[in-house]
């Protein structure tokens, strides 16, 4: 015993410890191992000072079922299921489905549920809210409760650890459990309401009441009828045959259970130790074994083949699932109605007594039909119980959703063949089947053949069928003689036998070809029908199969190797899943096999030199088993530091005044990686000349592009092309366009300055203003490869800018794009409508003619438009012809931008929008020097447009006699004196607006000039453009007055060849044959706009 004062020194010492468990869990919850409970396992104190948040003698007193050892394990292994929960609540990367907890899962029903105050456990993990399927965290609770979890968490993984060491007889003070345990040895009397079996047909009698037998030796098998029964089980309170006892119990649920033989059994024992005898000890009951090999998979789908049912003396044996479906866990069944007919049948009766239809039977009732929902609850066809639309699992016999109704256990014999005719069955011993005559030679009430109930020999007849029997045995054997089958010939059955092999056969091709459409092997098909005994294995593995694995893995960890030598580890689900499917589908031969793997891949490891034993575990883990990744990783972590050392150790200067050459060649070439030794010798003679400006890393880069040391030199001393400075070659930038090398200052500012201040186009090499390329897939290929310079380059802003620009140019190659005559803004407009509205400015204007709109140029053309705006505005009668040449703007041929363009200076045109360059009065392009596309252009090596001969380029020449005779030619008129109405200009001169440029830059003024008479008020240079505009726009060709000079000028200048004057050929005749070639080869171009916006 421990005084008063060590107690509290204990206490608090103990206390001490468990905060620091406690703060290591929170942190740290999936990698704090079991060695930091150490200390709470050694302290004396007992247990109900031990634990803060659980009771842990009253979760030992109320399990302590059995043996000590079964029910302490059945304890470890629910709080090791409770301890995960902790754990996922305390890591900070959560499961998707943390905030609730299932009672349909298989794994929790068999552990956490098995015992009681499991859900006490949930409920303190924050668990409170009780649903029909499960437990959840109320809705509010966004996050668990993280000191409140880990300090549950810790009793639990704390009575674990202890109750594990208490079973395997290594607990430290096993004398704070043994008053538990007595206690749960201790035999507890009989009470009277207790030693009553609560079953119909079942005599109520104590147990020690006086009578030729006890109570529980009368009646039948609660499950099969049957009268040979041998065990009562008080758990389950049901008194049960052999054959039921192991089916029942077979359950991992049930299985722990303590039956008592009964004293009609041939292993029954004396009445007074039912009574309870203290020394009387029930023999446990051992699970089925396994096979110790693996079968091979070939003849693993044999086993899933049975023998017909039909056939006599068959010898193959029957497989029975897992899972049977005559076991229930209550002690008697009820009475149940039929799915067909709806009537109520006896809880013996296997067939409906009105329709002859099996309890399973999954039809319906015609008034039914229709009325049932996909999604509604579904019944088990074992059991019949309803369940809802999200179980798994049946939660009366705890079958599987998709099982058939389960077939005879591989105990139970064939049905014995038909007794020969006139051999007296009362010797042969048993009893005659009422519905099928067929002779049962076992006691029970359930017919072997036809699966329906005994009529009992006292005339108690089941509801609805008909109980009239003869009951002269002379009347009961002529019967039988008439019912009675005839054997089958040896060809029927044959035929049966392979009939059935073919139908088994084909129905597990069927599950094969199905798993494999869902990516799943053979083997896991197999190991999953095996387990299961489900029809539809892909639905099993994706949803069952993880909780097989997790038990899988907590077996392994738990197997007497992984106990004793600790060198398992933590088992990963690809090696559970690799064990399960080697095992056929047996979880306890998984996990020693898991066991037995983990031991060998350690102990492999180990004889490469690797010593430390959590280190070997660790990377196992993190590798799924794989040990030659594990032992890549175990030789990273011992690289670990060598690297370190490398990585942070700062190479030293190179010098290159030391003496010894030799090394200093050694160490460039070594450093560097040059590809010869030459290479590293002229590195070094070159870092040691004198007056150099270059560093070593650009020698470098220059050595090993040449060899030459001269090139080299150069290399290292390229000059800029703008400003002149010297630097090494890789330092430079340049253009794919070019070869001109430009400084990286230089390169910025001329970008930067060429993207916020100029057109796009502008974007070429400040040295040569290379490229000029018209091809547009060219411009593109130049942009893409600029773009890849300027990014690292340019400011994010100017960056930006750049790409904003090139956005709009290849808007403005849109048919339907167009600019505001108003504000310049661009916009695409799609619709059919002839008056257009700017979104920036909201102004309209006319999509054709481009001018402002006015109601009045609703519903007419742009030509009467113009005649009614000349005929009927004021403004216009003032200015006269001046209005007329001011109106008549001009647009980009190429982005089809408007200008309103105001007379004099240059017909060279450059659009600000495009940097297009073009005539104002032909619209043909300008072409720069050398860039013309005709290679026989006379004038190629100048600036120059190939202008048609009516264009005012040529035309402005003529005087304006020879212009008004070509209009004259036509019988067309021109003004000659103002129009009616014109006000002179104030000064005098012509009206027509020109810009000028003044000291304080380009302005828009009068022209000024004298105006002649007969020159309708206009200066003579606008009074030759008045005159163009109407030749223009009435296609006039004036070779009409071309005499002979100027035919020989015209034609040099746009034929190739100029037709030879044929001898003795006058004037005349060679000017109207050089006029005749040179209308029909060269017409008036099409260029030129003889409508005017």
């Amino acid at each position: 015993m421990i005084e008063e004062g060590q107690e509290e020194e204990t206490r608090h010492r103990f206390l001490e410890e468990r905060q620091a468990v406690l703060a290591v869990l929170s942190a740290q919850p999936l990698e704090i191992s079991e060695e930091c409970f150490q200390p709470l396992i050694q302290s004396p104190l007992p247990l109900k000072d031990k634990y803060c948040e659980i009771d842990a003698c009253d979760v030992i007193q109320t399990n302590a079922i059995g043996e000590p050892p079964v029910f302490l394990r059945k304890i470890s292994t629910a709080f090791n299921i409770l301890e995960k929960y902790g754990r996922n609540l305390l890591n900070p990367q959560k499961p998707k489905f943390w905030r609730a907890v299932k009672f349909n899962n298989p794994v929790f029903r068999s552990t956490v549920d098995a015992i009681t105050g499991g859900r006490q456990v949930l409920r303190l993990y924050g668990y409170t809210e009780e649903q029909e399927d499960g437990m959840s965290f109320p809705q509010e609770v966004e996050a668990p409760d993280v000191l409140r979890v880990a300090s549950v968490t810790v009793d639990v993984l704390l009575l674990r650890l202890e109750l594990n060491l208490l079973i395997s007889n290594l607990h430290p003070h096993p004398e704070n459990f043994s008053k538990l345990l007595q206690k749960a040895s201790l035999p507890e009397a009989p009470l009277a309401s207790d030693s009553v079996l609560k079953h119909e047909g079942i005599s109520g009698a104590p147990l020690g009441s006086a009578g030729p037998q006890s109570s529980l030796t009368q009646g039948p098998c609660m499950l099969c009828g049957g009268e040979d029964v041998s065990v009562h089980c008080p758990v389950c309170n049901q008194i049960l045959c052999s054959e039921c006892d192991r089916r029942l119990h077979q359950h991992p649920s049930r299985s722990q259970h303590h039956r008592v033989h009964l004293l009609s059994s041939p292993l029954s024992t004396s009445s007074c130790s039912l009574a309870g005898d203290p020394s009387m000890t029930p023999s446990p009951w051992t699970p089925p074994q396994y096979s110790a090999g693996p079968t091979p998979f070939s003849e693993k789908w044999r086993s899933l083949i049975s023998e017909s049912p039909l056939i006599p003396g068959g010898n193959a044996p029957k497989i029975s699932p897992t899972w049977d479906a005559s076991i229930t866990r209550t002690g008697g069944r009820p009475p149940w109605h039929c799915a067909c007919c709806r009537t109520l049948n006896e809880a013996r009766t296997v067939l409906c007594v009105r329709c002859d239809k099996p309890r399973g039977y999954k039809g319906m009732p015609e008034q039914d039909k229709g009325l049932s929902g996909s999604r509604g609850r579904w019944s088990c066809q074992a059991c019949t119980f309803e369940n809802e639309a999200v179980a798994i699992l049946c939660a009366m016999c705890d079958r599987p959703r998709l099982a058939r109704k389960p077939s005879l256990s591989p105990g139970e014999e064939q049905p014995e063949s038909v007794i020969h005719v006139g051999t007296p069955r009362q010797e042969a011993g048993g009893w005659e089947c009422e519905h099928c005559t067929f002779w049962n030679t076992t006691a029970g009430r359930v017919c072997k053949m036809c699966d329906r109930s005994r009529i009992d020999a006292n005339n108690t007849t089941v509801p609805g069928v008909n109980s009239t029997k003869e009951k002269d045995p002379d009347s009961q054997c002529f019967k039988a003689l008439l019912l009675a089958p005839l054997p089958a010939p040896c060809e029927e059955v044959e035929r049966l036998r392979q009939e059935k092999l073919q139908e088994d056969g084909q129905r597990l091709v069927n599950m094969i070809r199905a798993g494999e459409s869902f990516g799943l092997q053979p083997e896991e098909v197999f190991c999953a029908v095996q387990y299961s005994g489900t029809e539809v294995p892909v639905y099993w593995l994706q949803s069952e199969l993880p909780f097989v694995l997790e038990t899988v893995v907590e077996l392994a960890a738990r197997t007497k190797g992984a106990r004793d030598e600790a060198a398992v580890g933590a088992v990963t689900q690809e090696e559970a899943k690799r064990a399960w499917l080697a095992c056929d589908g047996n979880i306890e031969e998984a996990a020693k096999y898991c066991a037995r793997e983990r031991t060998r891949k350690v102990q492999e490891i180990r004889a490469l030199g690797f010593i430390e034993q959590e280190q070997i575990l660790q990377a196992l883990y993190m590798n799924a088993g794989d040990v030659n990744k594990a032992v890549t990783d175990l030789q990273r972590q011992l690289l670990t530091p060598f690297h370190i050392r490398v990585w942070q150790e700062q190479e030293p200067q190179f010098n290159f005044s030391t003496p010894d050459k030799q090394a200093l060649v050694r160490r460039v070439l070594a450093v560097y990686s040059l590809p010869s030794w030459g290479r590293a010798e002229l590195v070094v003679s070159l870092m040691q000349e004198q007056n150099r400006s270059y560093e070593l890393q650009d020698i470098v880069e220059a050595v090993r592009q040449s060899h030459d040391k001269e090139f080299i030199r150069r290399m290292l001393a390229q000059e800029c092309a703008v400003c002149s400075l010297e630097l090494p070659r890789n330092r430079m930038q340049s253009l794919t366009s070019c070869e001109c090398t430009i400084c990286p200052e230089c390169f910025k500012m001329h970008f930067t300055i060429a993207v916020k201040e100029k057109h796009i186009k502008d974007m070429v090499c400040p040295s040569c203003n290379e490229p000029e390329i018209s091809d547009e897939a060219e411009l593109l290929n130049y942009f893409s490869t600029l773009d890849i310079l300027l990014r690292d380059c340019l400011d994010h802003d100017a960056y930006n800018l750049f790409h904003k620009k090139l956005t709009e140019r290849v808007l403005m190659k849109d048919p339907k794009f167009l600019w505001c005559t108003h504000c310049s803004f661009g916009f695409i407009y799609e619709r059919e409508q002839l008056e257009v509205k700017c979104p920036q400015c909201r102004k309209s204007f006319c999509i054709n003619c481009k001018r402002p709109w006015e109601e009045q140029h609703q519903g007419i053309s742009c030509d009467a438009f113009q005649s009614w705006k000349r005929a009927n505005d004021p403004q216009y009668q003032v200015q006269g012809l001046a209005m007329y040449l001011q109106e008549n703007g001009i647009a980009c041929p190429n982005c089809k931008f408007s200008y309103s363009l105001a007379r004099g200076g240059c017909m060279h045109f450059k659009c600000s929008q495009c940097r297009h360059e073009f005539c104002s009065g032909c619209y043909n392009t300008f072409h720069a020097k050398n860039k013309c596309c005709l290679q026989t252009c006379p004038v190629r090596k100048s600036l120059h447009a190939h202008h048609p001969r009516d264009c005012l380029f040529y035309l402005r020449d003529w005087d304006v006699e020879h212009l008004q005779r070509l209009l004259q030619t036509k019988d067309l008129e021109f003004n000659t004196n103002p129009p009616a109405g014109t006000q002179p200009a104030p000064g005098g001169g012509c009206r027509v607006m020109e810009q000028k440029e003044t000291l304080s830059g380009l302005k828009d003024e009068p022209c000024g000039k004298e105006t002649p008479v007969g020159y309708a008020g206009l200066c003579q240079s606008h009074y030759k453009e008045y005159l163009v505009r109407l030749i223009n726009s009435h296609s006039l060709d004036p070779v009409l007055l071309y005499d002979l000079s100027e035919a020989e000028i015209v034609c040099k200048r746009y034929l190739l060849a100029v037709p030879q004057r044929a001898a003795g050929e006058d004037d005349r005749t060679y000017r109207n044959r050089l006029l005749k070639k040179l209308t029909e080869e060269v017409p008036l171009g099409e260029n030129i706009p003889r409508k005017r916006i």
